[in-house]
């Protein structure tokens, strides 16, 4: 009675298979469905493209992923079927369990590009930060059911440790951050980058996984644009260097902290490709020139901006991935 009572919740609140309690992770990653009911490998036919991000992969937020596949084709890289995983306030952390989830999907490329939503997850007293981000009770959900997805025979196990994780956070909700903007009391502890470490961690995994299943892997540096007369009031008046002043850069912590942070995760994906020659790069950071024409706001990408990201891409595919035949690729 208590499985069928399990299974029943996963059915009512997140449409879940009640016969297949192996998927949980779809609760919480849509997304994944779709990838796993194509399965997609590098030999069906098609350049396979998994695009792991937050929402400058979004298409509520930016082009990308059309001025991608109209330069791929262009470049001669045909049936190219892209898989976009980007979802707004997703982190590294996110990207881990969706590619990890994603077990039996081979890709002609993985695209990483990650950095900003990471830097949030600094703005909480450091006693309380956790380096697999369950300092915020959305992961601390998806951390206690994440090992159950693709294995589990029964819902009543995991389903335990998800309502044990719901209980704490409704026991505890002052040692846990909120999932968007942070608190104003805590952005004071912004400064103390511990995301840093965690980011690091998160793209060490996803590359080790990508190794093992022979995925090519980008990883690239995250651009931004935050003009030297920034303010929120600024932005709010619409008189800043963007187009469309979409997200001021408050909604990940103050200015400062938010754009060092950045600077050193930047750092880190710069190590990790100059010590692993396997892997792609990018560095959108220094390519992506800092000006309206490409940014609507500190780091969401104008139409012009999703053709120039996507244009480095296409480039580094051309002389790194496909050198003399893309379409065979």
């Amino acid at each position: 009675m208590l499985e069928i009572a399990a299974r029943a919740f996963w059915r009512i609140e997140y449409q879940l298979s009640f016969r297949r309690p192996n998927h949980v992770l779809y609760a919480f990653y849509p997304e994944l469905k779709g990838v796993d009911e194509v399965r997609p490998s590098r030999d069906d036919g098609h350049f396979n493209i998994l695009m792991l991000g937050g929402s400058v992969f979004h298409p509520a937020w930016g082009q990308i992923e059309p001025a991608l596949a109209e330069q791929l084709d262009a470049a001669g890289v045909r049936e190219v079927r892209i898989f976009n995983m980007g979802v707004p306030a997703h982190t590294s952390r996110d990207s881990l369990l969706k590619y990890t989830a994603l077990g039996a999907s081979r890709f002609n490329l993985v695209l990483v590009y990650h950095g900003v939503n990471d830097t949030r997850a600094n703005n909480i007293p450091p006693e309380l930060f956790r380096s697999d981000y369950s300092h915020y009770g959305w992961y601390a959900a998806i951390n206690a059911v994440a090992r159950y997805h693709g294995t589990a025979s029964f819902a009543l196990p995991y389903t335990w440790h998800y309502a044990m994780a719901l209980t704490m956070q409704n026991l505890h909700r002052d040692q846990y951050a909120p999932t968007h903007e942070p608190r104003p009391d805590w952005v004071q502890y912004g400064g103390n980058l511990l995301s840093v470490r965690s980011f690091e961690d998160n793209l060490t995994e996803i590359a080790a996984i990508a190794r093992a299943r022979r995925d090519p892997l980008m990883l690239m540096t995250f651009a931004y644009h935050v003009p030297s007369t920034y303010s929120r009031e600024a932005f709010m008046q619409k008189t800043l260097d963007y187009r469309l002043h979409r997200m001021p850069i408050e909604v990940w912590g103050r200015r400062e902290y938010v754009t060092a942070a950045l600077a050193q995760q930047n750092e880190v994906v710069r190590h990790m490709v100059a010590t692993h020659r396997d892997l792609l790069f990018v560095d959108q950071a220094m390519l992506m020139e800092a000006s309206a024409e490409n940014f609507d706001d500190p780091v969401h990408f104008t139409i012009h901006g999703s053709v120039e990201f996507a244009s480095h891409v296409v480039d580094a595919i051309q002389s790194r991935l496909c050198p003399t035949s893309p379409g065979r690729c």
